[in-house]
C-alpha cells in the first residue's frame, strides 16, 4: 500500500507524528509511506527508514503552490491519505488526492472532505494521531502500539553537534543539560529569570554543563536578558534544525517548556523535565523518564494563548525556581541516580 501522511506544522507536531510510519510498517512491512509538510520541517523527517519521500508545500506559494501539491499527490496514486490537521488546506488536498481512502477525524468540522472517518482516541497527542491509522489495523488495541516519537540524525549533523560541544569544552562524560527557555506563546513560556536560577542550581549542585537553546528568531530574547552567560552555561550557536536535533541527542537531561525541543528529546529517550503552563500535561510522554511540574492553578490547563487572569500569567510567573528545585532534584535522583 502507498500512504501519504499530512502534518504541515508546527515542528513539535511533526515530531509527534513520526511514530505513525513506524507503526504502519509493523502491519504493512512493504508499505510505501510519504510525508507532506512545510519545508522548514523537512530536516525532522530526513533519515527516517520508515519514509520513502518527503513532500513539501510552501505557504508563501499560495494557490499556485496548492495546485502544484495536488498535482504531485494525484500523480503518486496513493491508496490512503491520512490528514492529521483537518484544516481547510489539508482537507482539500485530501479531497482532490484521488486516493482510495482519505482519512480524517470523525469530530472534524470538515468531515465531508474525507471518505473514511476515524474515532478520535482521547489521550496523548501521539495516541490521538494514531486514531487515523486504526482503519488499517485489524483488531486494533492501543496497548499493542508504541506512540513514542522517533527521529534519526545524519552523520554530518552529529559531527556538527560534536564540534559545538568541543568548542565549549564539554566532554562525553560531562553531565550535559539542554535548557530550552523559549516559546512563541507567552502562556507556555516560563520566565527566563526562573530558568537562569535553575541553570545555576544545575551547575552548582551537579557540576552540569548547560546549553541554552532557542528556535528561529528567539536568540535575541535570551541575549537581551542575559548578555553574559554564567560559568558553565553556554548559548547555543546558530544551528540548522537537523544539527539542533543532533545536539539535543547528546544531552543527558533536557529541561524546558512544552515545545519542540521537549519532543525531540523524548524521541531519543533523553530524560525530560518540563514546565507546564497553559498546555495539558498529556503533552508529556507517559514514561518514568519524562515528567513535568505545574503551578496547579484551577484554571490549568486553559489551552489559551492569552491569559484571562493577568498579563503576568500567574501559572508561569508565580511558579518559582524554589518551587521547582525539590521536584527536579527528586527526578534527577530517581531517574539519573545522581
Amino acid at each position: 500500500m502507498k500512504f501519504l501522511l499530512i502534518q504541515l506544522y508546527q515542528t513539535g507536531d511533526v515530531v509527534l507524528t513520526t511514530h505513525i510510519p513506524r507503526e504502519i510498517k509493523k502491519i504493512y512491512p512493504d508499505a510505501e509511506i510519504d510525508f507532506l509538510t512545510f519545508p522548514a520541517n523537512k530536516p525532522v523527517l530526513e533519515n527516517s527508514p520508515y519514509l520513502r519521500n518527503i513532500l513539501t508545500i510552501n505557504r508563501k506559494d499560495g494557490f499556485k503552490g496548492f495546485l502544484k501539491t495536488v498535482y504531485e499527490v494525484r500523480k503518486n496514486k496513493y491508496d490512503a491519505v491520512l490528514d492529521f490537521m483537518n484544516n481547510p488546506r489539508t482537507a482539500l488536498i485530501c479531497f482532490f488526492s484521488g486516493a482510495k481512502q482519505t482519512v480524517g477525524y470523525a469530530t472534524s468540522r470538515r468531515k465531508i472532505f474525507y471518505n473514511t472517518l476515524a474515532d478520535r482516541i482521547e489521550g496523548s497527542p501521539g495516541e490521538t494521531k494514531l486514531s487515523l491509522a486504526v482503519p488499517f489495523i485489524k483488531g486494533f488495541k492501543l496497548e499493542n502500539h508504541n506512540t513514542r516519537p522517533e527521529l534519526f540524525t545524519s552523520e554530518a549533523a552529529d559531527n556538527k553537534a560534536a564540534e559545538v560541544l568541543k568548542s565549549f569544552g564539554i566532554k562525553d562524560d560531562d553531565f550535559l543539560v539542554t535548557v530550552s527557555p523559549t516559546h512563541k506563546r507567552d502562556t507556555r513560556r516560563w520566565k527566563l529569570k526562573h530558568f537562569m536560577e535553575i541553570t545555576r542550581f544545575m551547575t552548582e549542585e551537579y557540576g552540569a554543563k548547560v546549553i541554552l537553546t532557542y528556535g528561529p528568531g528567539e536568540k535575541e530574547y535570551i541575549v537581551s536578558n542575559v548578555p553574559v552567560m554564567p560559568e558553565n552555561v553556554f548559548l547555543m550557536p546558530q544551528l540548522s534544525l537537523s544539527e539542533f536535533t543532533s545536539l539535543i541527542k547528546r544531552a543527558k537531561l533536557h529541561i524546558g517548556n512544552d515545545s519542540a525541543p521537549h519532543h525531540i528529546a523524548t524521541s531519543f529517550r533523553i530524560p525530560t523535565f518540563i514546565i507546564i503552563g497553559s498546555s495539558h500535561t498529556n503533552w508529556v510522554f507517559n514514561s518514568p523518564e519524562h515528567t513535568f511540574i505545574t503551578k496547579g492553578m484551577e484554571c490549568q490547563p486553559c489551552g489559551k494563548s492569552v491569559c484571562s487572569i493577568s498579563g503576568d500569567i500567574p501559572c508561569m510567573e508565580d511558579l518559582t525556581a524554589d518551587d521547582v528545585k525539590p521536584a527536579l532534584k527528586r527526578f534527577i535522583n530517581n531517574v539519573l541516580h545522581l
